[in-house]
């Protein structure tokens, strides 16, 4: 698995980070002089400019290990979106990207910590602990955070869980955003997060996210999620100044055209 790599920090880059959103204009010019405009949605892209500095010779070699892989522009590679949400449709429970079990009840428009009513009632009707979860195409030894606020009514309890990582917490009727982090250390190419519920719990949830670092950064809304699994150098060279024999500064530019 190709991956833009992390940084000894539990990061993909340090910042500033700079990502666009680029788009298209068709512009048809007429033989009376009119013109028809309309979006070209083909050519869309989305970019990233990312700056490092003080990385060690092995941060670095990480960087330049895969542009050699990727022979620069050329092949593509999975890149975690560092100022993104990894999950998609982070406020929709029922979307087809979730993988939730058999026996979950959802119940949407619920009031949220935000004072609108995006949360979502999750309740286990089943007769063993039950998950709302995504699977997502990751590398296993990156170090992942998943936060979501949650509450109840009663006395559920809610776990977070990284693959095979989990952690219990105990709720109460205030909104409270909880979080954990951690690291498999495997090579699988695939890694699944999400809230676990014990036997008859409910549990009203708010915000899930997943970020490819250690905690968790302002909570991002997402249709699409952050995982680019085609994303390539921007260019066929980048900008590295050696400081010295352990100390690089690096300019870096990604773009994905095919999300």
């Amino acid at each position: 698995m190709l991956v833009f790599p992390q940084l000894s920090t539990g990061v993909v880059t340090e910042y500033p980070v700079t990502k666009q959103s680029l788009a298209r204009t068709v512009v048809n010019a007429m033989g009376d002089g009119s013109t028809v405009v309309f979006a070209d949605p083909d050519a869309a892209a989305t970019a990233w400019q990312l700056k490092a500095t003080g990385l060690t010779a092995a941060e670095f070699g990480g960087i330049e290990t895969l542009f050699a892989a990727t022979s620069g522009m050329w092949q593509t590679f999975t890149f975690l979106d560092p100022v993104g949400n990894l999950l998609a449709n982070s406020e929709d429970f029922s979307a087809g990207s979730w993988a939730n079990g058999a026996l979950i009840e959802l119940t949407p428009a619920v009031g949220d910590p935000l004072g609108t009513s995006r949360a979502t009632r999750v309740i286990n009707a089943g007769a063993a602990a039950e998950s709302v979860a995504q699977t997502l195409a990751v590398p296993g030894n990156f170090t992942y955070c998943i936060s979501v606020w949650a509450r109840t009514i009663g006395t559920s309890s809610v776990t977070l869980a990284i693959g095979t990582l989990t952690k219990t917490f105990a709720l109460s009727s205030n909104w409270a955003r909880v979080s954990m982090s951690g690291n498999l250390g495997t090579s699988a190419t695939s890694v699944t997060f999400g809230a676990q519920l014990g036997v008859g719990a409910s549990v009203d949830l708010f915000g899930m996210q997943v970020e490819a670092q250690p905690s968790f950064g302002d909570y991002k809304i997402t249709g699409r999620g952050g995982v680019y699994s085609r994303a390539r150098f921007s260019s066929d060279r980048f900008t590295v100044t050696a400081q010295g024999t352990d100390s690089f500064d690096v300019t870096v530019g990604i773009v994905d055209t095919e999300g």
